[in-house]
């Protein structure tokens, strides 16, 4: 299945997820006008969430966004869980 969510970060910026999953999170591709720094690792981002089950609870997978080394901007690990648990249901 494959599934589209985006959220406006209340005074920060716009996030989307575009979502493949079956049982686990296939593929994940992240999306919006935030920034990152470093901008490489949008790809740590994905591969963190990838692999997940497709109910993971959003407190899951924050917990391993958050272990990501990047500094997210205009947006946080949590607004990134949320949308993206919100795309799985």
């Amino acid at each position: 299945m494959q599934a589209t969510e985006s959220v406006k970060v209340p005074d920060g910026k716009l996030v989307r997820v575009e979502v493949t999953y079956d049982d686990t999170i296939e593929d994940i591709e992240i999306t919006g006008d935030f920034f990152l720094e470093p901008p490489e690792a949008l790809a740590d981002l994905e591969a963190a969430i990838e692999g997940h089950p497709a109910a993971a609870s959003a407190t899951d997978l924050e917990t391993d966004i958050q272990a990501v080394e990047a500094d997210l901007i205009g947006f946080d690990a949590a607004d990134l869980a949320t949308v993206t648990v919100e795309a799985l249901q």
